[in-house]
C-alpha cells in the first residue's frame, strides 16, 4: 500500500515538475506582416522634403516601424523609429536622389521583411511663405539695458526653410530690401537690433530663404517703431515745496509717443498711490495733468511725494521709455 501511494506521489511530482519547466505560452518568433503600399505623395513631397505613407500594421503585438534611407540604393541606415503611419523627412537636398524602405517591428523585436525601396529627388519648387505675424517693440529703458528695437514672428516651418534676412530704413518706410539696407541674417524667429538711437523711427522688412537661397518669399513689412526720447520733466522736481496738494504735472512731450501714463508714489521705489494715462497731444510742447481733488487718495500737507512718467509709442501696454523719479513737498 505504501508502495503504491509513494509511485503514485511521485508521477504526481513528476508531472507539476514537467508543468513548471514548461512555458504554457511558447515565445513569439513571428515577425508581423510587412508594411503594405509603401509609396510618398508627390503633393506633399518636394522642396527638400520627402513624405512617406504605407497602410497601418493592425497586428495586436505591433509596436512600431522602422524607417531606413540611403543615397541611391545601398547603405541604408535606419533614421526613424516611429508608430504613425506616415513620415516627413526634411531638410534634404534639392539634387539628390534618396531612397527609402521600412520593415515593422513587433512587442518581442521582431523585424518584417522590407518594403520593396521607394527612391526620391525632392527637388526646389516653391519659395517659403511670407513670414507671418510681424510685431515691433521699441525700446529706450537704459537702467533696465533695453535700448533696442525689438522684432517678433512666427517662425516658417517649410522642409527647406533656411534663414531669414532682415532689412532696414530709417529714412522711410518705403524701401527695396536690398544690399544697402540688408542688416542681419538669422535663423531664429526674433531679432534684436541695438544699433539704434532714441528719436529716431526704424523701418523694417523681413525676408524668408530655402535652402537653395534661389527662391525667397515676398517680403513681410514695412513695420516701425521709435525708440522714444526720454521726457524731460519740467515741475514739480527736486523734492522743491509746492503751493497745493492738487499740483499740475508738467514734461516734455517727446516725438513719436502716443500716449503717457504719470505715476505717483510714497517713495522713489514704491508705494503708488495714484496714476492716469493721458494721450499725447500732437505738436504740443509740453503735456500737463492735475492731481485731482477727489482722488482715492488725497495728498497729505507737508508730505514728500515722487512722481514720473511712462511714454509709449503704440496704443499698448508696452513700455517704450520712462523718465527718472523726480520729488516735490505740499505745503
Amino acid at each position: 500500500m505504501i508502495k503504491r501511494y509513494l509511485s503514485i506521489l511521485l508521477a504526481i511530482s513528476l508531472a507539476l515538475f514537467m508543468w513548471a519547466c514548461s512555458d504554457p505560452e511558447e515565445d513569439d518568433v513571428e515577425a508581423p506582416a510587412t508594411p503594405a503600399n509603401f509609396t510618398y505623395s508627390g503633393s506633399q513631397s518636394g522642396d527638400g522634403g520627402v513624405y512617406l505613407t504605407w497602410d497601418p500594421n493592425t497586428e495586436s503585438d505591433f509596436s512600431a516601424y522602422l524607417i531606413y534611407r540611403s543615397y541611391g540604393s545601398v547603405d541604408f541606415t535606419l533614421i526613424a523609429t516611429i508608430q504613425e503611419h506616415f513620415y516627413l523627412d526634411s531638410g534634404l537636398d534639392y539634387d539628390t536622389e534618396y531612397s527609402y524602405k521600412i520593415a515593422a517591428i513587433d512587442d518581442e523585436g521582431n523585424e518584417s521583411g522590407f518594403t520593396s525601396v521607394v527612391a526620391v529627388t525632392p527637388i526646389n519648387l516653391n519659395p517659403p511663405q511670407t513670414p507671418q505675424n510681424l510685431s515691433i517693440k521699441a525700446h529706450n529703458l537704459p537702467t533696465e539695458f533695453q535700448v533696442n528695437v525689438e522684432l517678433t514672428w512666427s517662425h516658417n516651418t517649410e522642409a527647406d526653410f533656411s534663414h531669414y534676412k532682415v532689412f532696414r530704413s530709417d529714412v522711410s518706410d518705403l524701401f527695396a530690401a536690398n544690399a544697402a539696407s540688408f542688416v542681419d541674417s538669422t535663423t531664429d524667429n526674433f531679432y534684436v537690433d541695438e544699433n539704434v538711437t532714441p528719436g529716431t523711427t526704424y523701418h523694417y522688412k523681413l525676408i524668408a530663404y530655402d535652402q537653395g537661397g534661389i527662391l525667397e518669399a515676398p517680403a513681410a513689412g514695412p513695420v516701425s517703431d521709435t525708440p522714444l526720447e526720454v521726457p524731460t520733466l519740467v515741475s514739480p522736481i527736486d523734492g522743491n515745496p509746492i503751493d497745493t496738494t492738487t499740483p499740475t504735472f508738467h514734461w516734455v512731450n517727446v516725438d513719436g509717443a502716443v500716449k503717457y501714463k504719470i505715476i505717483v508714489r510714497t517713495s522713489s521705489v514704491t508705494g503708488d498711490i495714484w496714476e492716469s494715462t493721458i494721450d499725447a497731444i500732437e505738436g504740443a510742447a509740453e503735456m500737463t495733468i492735475t492731481y485731482p481733488s477727489n482722488a482715492t487718495t488725497p495728498l497729505a500737507t507737508t508730505t514728500l511725494y515722487y512722481w514720473f512718467v511712462s511714454g509709449y509709442s503704440k496704443d499698448t501696454e508696452d513700455i517704450n521709455v520712462f523718465t527718472p523719479v523726480t520729488g516735490f513737498r505740499t505745503p
